[in-house]
């Protein structure tokens, strides 16, 4: 029985090649090429629907043995226990090899079975963390063989997408660092410079030459997988203080500039990891916001005139704003420490505008970060 289904799922496979048809199955015979209505999972769990001409036929999972919409999404008759009783329903099959995975769906319910070999069928349960039955240390026993993706299993969630990856890693033998959620600290020495010839409120700045001031800054960071696939979501807050002091003399004048205050930077990033088993590289880009406090600004001008020398205090209150928005890019590396633990390094460049009456500013950072 189980030659002829392979012969069968063979021939399909070659007469999919030339179309992406329905088809169905039983112990003995194929028909492809047949329109499949999609009723959602719950009802494609519970009845095949062919349409043939203008009349649709249901056959019920001791008629079929198999149907699918194409090659890429197949039902299979199995017997399972639901309710209960032991009974024939449809299971979508999601992965395909050593291990194959199945999912069967109910309006309040669902779950996932996995076969080795076509020697073992059973029911990944997710139940309770503490059971042995747990669905993660089932994964765990049942790759036993594949050492490498072991603690994998730790980060795999109850869904199609997530263990659909981990049984694919498994049965190519292909091990890659799982996407998890991960939250930890960030210290960083930050390089700023003011852009003074924005300011629109002030007419002689343009005549001093700003230099980037060294600081050093911490935070927090966390960090978002999104659908279990190498792209994230990545939040930091950060907290940093800058003091500048810039001075520009000609023959008839000084002006000197002072400013000191704080910083709260948010960005939030858009980050793509490339997988590998010890250094992965990545790079990350998108928004970030920066409130300013503690601000002190000091601006003078110096005039001489013979003997006679004046001094202006030009200060402009608004020279700093309380608010900043603007973009921020950036690449690194990620080194594992071990499957939970991983050092981050990364350079990155923040360019933060603010109104017209106040001033600009860039940074160039160096973040260096560990998750918990």
């Amino acid at each position: 029985m189980k030659n002829i289904i392979s012969v069968l799922i063979l021939i399909f496979s070659c007469l999919s090649a030339f179309g992406q048809q329905g088809f169905y199955a039983t112990d003995s015979t194929m028909l492809v090429s047949v329109k499949i209505i999609d009723n959602g999972r719950i009802e494609n769990g519970r009845w095949c629907v062919a349409l043939k001409g203008n009349k649709t036929e249901k056959y019920s999972p001791d008629e079929v043995k198999m149907y699918g919409f194409n090659k890429e999404r197949i039902y299979w008759s199995k017997t399972i226990i639901y309710g209960g009783t032991p009974d024939k329903y449809f299971l979508e099959q999601l992965s395909d090899g050593k291990l194959k995975l199945f999912y069967f769906a109910d309006k309040k319910y669902n779950t996932f079975y996995i076969e080795e070999d076509s020697t073992s069928f059973q029911e990944l349960a997710k139940g309770n963390k503490s059971d042995d039955s747990y669905f993660q240390k089932q994964l765990q026993q049942i790759s036993s063989d594949f050492p490498e993706i072991y603690n994998n299993a730790k980060y795999v969630h109850y869904n199609r997408r997530a263990l659909s990856k981990f049984v694919n890693e498994y049965n190519n033998r292909e091990y890659k660092p799982f996407p998890y959620f991960k939250i930890g600290l960030v210290g960083f020495k930050e390089m700023s410079e003011f852009d003074l010839s924005k300011s629109a409120s002030l007419d002689n700045v343009g005549q001093i030459n700003c230099k980037y001031d060294n600081s050093f800054g911490a935070g927090v960071f966390t960090d978002i997988p999104i659908r279990v696939s190498n792209f994230s979501f990545h939040l930091e807050i950060l907290y940093t203080k800058h003091n500048y002091s810039f001075s520009s003399e000609t023959n008839n004048e000084i002006i000197d500039f002072a400013t000191n205050f704080s910083s709260v930077k948010v960005p939030i990033l858009l980050r793509y990891t490339y997988p590998s088993k010890k250094i992965s590289p990545f790079i990350n880009t998108g928004a970030i916001w920066a409130y300013n406090t503690d601000k002190k600004t000091k601006f003078f001008e110096t005039k001489f005139a013979g003997n006679i020398i004046e001094i202006e205090d030009i200060a402009d209150k608004s020279i700093v704003a309380d608010t900043q928005k603007g973009f921020s890019a950036g690449m690194g590396i990620e080194y594992r420490l071990n499957y939970k633990h991983s050092m981050f390094f990364e350079v990155r460049f923040n360019r933060l505008l603010s109104d017209n009456k106040s001033l600009n500013n860039q940074d160039i950072q160096f973040l260096a970060s560990f998750n918990f």
